[in-house]
Order: C-alpha cells, then structure tokens, then sequence
C-alpha cells in the first residue's frame, strides 16, 4: 500500500531538485542597463560603470562561470520607461535608477531590488540667460521655468523652493528634459532651467548663468541613483548578483581615492562631458571627495526615498505609496565592504547597511 505513495514522493523529490537545479543554473549573460553617450556609433560609459569595464574583473570573474558581462546602453530620454520595462519582462538583469523614478516604478508594481546605493548624489543647477535681471529664485516667480517632471531632479530643485517658501505652482512650468532645456534658455524661449552639470558648458558658451545649485543647499537634496537588480534575478543568483555587488563598490572605493581623481576625470569626459565641465561640477562641493563615493547607509536610503515617497504621493506622481524597506537587499553591498576588507573605509557605513538576506 505504502508503494505507490512512495513513488509518488521519489517522483515529487526528483522534480523540486530538477526546479532547483534550473533556478540555481548561470545564465548566458548578466545583462547592466546604464545611460549612455554614444561616440563613433558605439556607446561610451563613465563613472562607476566605466571604471567597473576598464579595470575588467566583473567580466573575467563571470567569464570563468561560463557567464558574458553585456552592457546596455540607454538614451538619455526614456531611459526610465526602458528599464522598467526590462525589469517587468526580465530582459534586463541590472540598471542604475534615479530615485523619482524608482518611487513612481515601485509604486507602480515594477520589480526591483536594491543592492548597491549610490553615494552622495549629483548637483542640479539652476540657470538663466546671461543678460537675465533675475538675481533670485524670488525674481523667477510667475515666469517661465523648464524642468523635466518625474526625473530625480525635479524633488531637489522642489526641496529648493519650500525653503524659500514657493512651490512648482508658482512658475509656469515648461516640461523639458535638459538637453531642450538648455537650448531654450540659451534661446531665451524660458526664463530659467532646472539643469545638470551642462549648466557649466553653457556658461562656457556665454549664453546662461548659475543662479544656484545644490551645493548651496542640504546634502540630501542631491539627484541620487542607486544599483538595483530585478527580483527574479537576485532570488535566482545570489552568487552573481553578489558580484556585481562587490565591483560595484570595488569601482567606488578605487574613484574615492584623491590619487585616481585625475584619471576618474579622464575616464568620464570620454563619455561625452568635457573634463573641465566635471572638475567645476566638483569644486567647492561642501561633500568631501572620498565621501561622496560612500553608498548610502539604510538608515539614509529610509529617510531619503520615505520622504521622496510623500512628495510623489502629495503631488499626484503616485497613485499608492511606496515603502523602499520593502526592496532593500543592501547584504550585498555590507558582503562587499567585508570581502574587499573595507569595512573601515567609509566608518559610518558598514555597520548601518541591512544585515538581512
């Protein structure tokens, strides 16, 4: 009597090992969305994924798993709705996403998982044309404003206002992306931009000025991007995405050092951004250099995306909150810190990141 029960259990054991077995098998190809110029008809990457393809040792680490290391490369504009749509159907495995977007993804039911955080952030700047009588953000209000809406931006130049008590609804707001932002105000077709560091090739250019930028405000008002990885893909590979990780910071931990500075400027301006545009996008940062390379602790990443979070549900970007805790999986940067002997590197760091799987 007991036989056909146990065949049944011999053939039910055999197909939850064959299961396992296809979950834990490599994949072809750990597949990094990152955004990209392209140069000569091939993309260019700066920063830490351009560190992470220039020193080579995430690809000869994936090789000698049978596993190709594929970069892809993403346009400035639309880079958002690309990756989450890579990361709903699987065909992307990783990116780098502004945190705006990954609120209104998250809260959206887009999968993702976040595993390396991104250190202190960009600066955003504030520009007018050269001969503009504007002086202050005071000057600008009830005038013609072009910032790019839902973009990671849009919640620091937002932060900026509230403290001078203004709001987005009290300029008229033209919603452009940087690059048509910068060749408006440069064309005086808007009295103001909200821009990234190509704020300082337009002063090059003499077209437009500074008015202000986040270095004049909280350190938490910066554009942040963070590395996340698909759920599917972090559930499955573990070991993998436990690589990633740890080049990841490796990248970091290498840009942070005073004496690889010059050659991280190199690196970068062959992604399309001239090197004298990013050592000024740097100078007078209040943020100390190997600081602002330190992935943010959990303790910040809470703070930072719950009030982002409001933000996007008060101004009707989201529909339903959104909770980052839920998407947390920062082991592997806290792994990392452990396997490059770095854990007292950034002193502040190790002990906050999340110490659950």
């Amino acid at each position: 009597m007991n036989n056909p029960w146990r065949h049944a259990l011999a053939l039910l054991t055999g197909l939850l090992l064959s299961f396992s077995t296809v979950a834990a098998e490599a994949p072809p190809a750990v597949r990094i969305a990152i955004v990209a110029f392209t140069q000569g008809g091939a993309p260019v990457f700066g920063g830490i994924p351009g560190r992470v393809i220039e020193e080579g040792w995430l690809a000869k680490q994936l090789a000698e798993r049978g596993v190709k290391l594929e970069w892809v490369a993403l346009p400035h504009a639309g880079a958002g709705p690309q990756i989450n749509e890579g990361f709903s159907n699987n065909s992307l495995d990783f990116a780098v996403r502004g945190d705006l977007p990954t609120v209104i993804a998250g809260a959206g039911g887009v999968p993702g998982k976040l595993v390396v955080p991104g250190g202190s952030g960009n600066n955003i700047y504030l520009v007018v044309p050269t001969d503009s009588p504007v002086r202050s953000i005071q000057d600008l209000k009830g005038k013609r404003l072009a910032l790019h809406r839902g973009r990671p931006w849009e919640f620091a130049f937002s932060n900026f206002l509230h403290s001078q008590g203004l709001s987005l609804a009290d300029f008229k707001i033209a919603n452009l992306n940087p690059q048509v932002g910068a060749a408006a105000v440069s064309a005086g077709k808007v009295d103001a931009a909200v821009l990234l560091n190509e704020a300082y090739a337009l002063e090059d250019k003499g077209v437009a000025r500074i008015l202000w930028s986040t270095k004049q405000g909280a350190n938490d008002w910066r554009l942040v991007s963070d590395l996340f990885g698909t759920d599917l893909f972090v559930e499955q590979h573990p070991d993998l995405t436990q690589l990633v990780a740890t080049a990841w910071v490796k990248a970091a931990w290498w840009i942070s050092q005073a004496e690889n500075r010059d050659a991280y400027y190199k690196l970068s301006s062959r992604a399309g951004i001239a090197e004298s545009v990013l050592r000024r996008d740097d100078q007078d940062d209040p943020v100390a250099w190997k600081d602002r390379w330190a992935p943010k602790t959990d303790a910040q990443l809470e703070a930072h995306y719950q009030a982002l979070a409001r933000y996007a549900l008060e101004n009707r970007l989201i529909r339903t909150p959104y909770d980052i805790r839920h998407d947390l999986a920062t082991h592997f940067t806290r792994q990392a810190l452990q396997d490059l002997q770095l854990t007292g590197y950034w002193p502040a760091v190790a002990t906050q990141l999340s110490k659950q799987p």
